[in-house]
């Protein structure tokens, strides 16, 4: 069976995220993460619906979220990583580094 995982640092843009939109409203920020989440899940039924990214990085793939965040995930065999999770007018050049391990959860 395939699984969803995320990376360290996709953790931590998820919690970015809603400490960000949680300021104003804290259930807002906890509906958005819970889209996020479900979101994600349906890449492990198609997981190459996504946009290749091979600009950023090999085997990357980007979908967009019914929220304004993007995820950032590589597909194998095992299931979805999700890598990054990022904001649709966040200037992808500047991230560095594409984590495709560590998974936290």
């Amino acid at each position: 069976m395939a699984t969803l995982r995320y990376t360290a640092s996709a953790e931590n843009d998820l919690l970015e995220a809603w400490l960000s939109i949680a300021e104003n409203n804290p259930a807002a920020a906890d509906r958005v993460v819970e889209a996020i989440d479900q979101d994600a899940h349906l890449l492990i039924v198609q997981p190459l619906m996504g946009r290749e990214r091979p600009e950023l990085t090999d085997g990357l793939r980007s979908w967009p979220t019914s929220t304004r965040y993007i995820l950032y995930y590589f597909a194998d065999a095992s299931g979805v990583v999700i890598a990054r999770v990022l904001h649709h007018a966040r200037d992808i050049r500047d991230v560095k580094a594409w984590p495709q391990g560590q998974e936290t959860r």
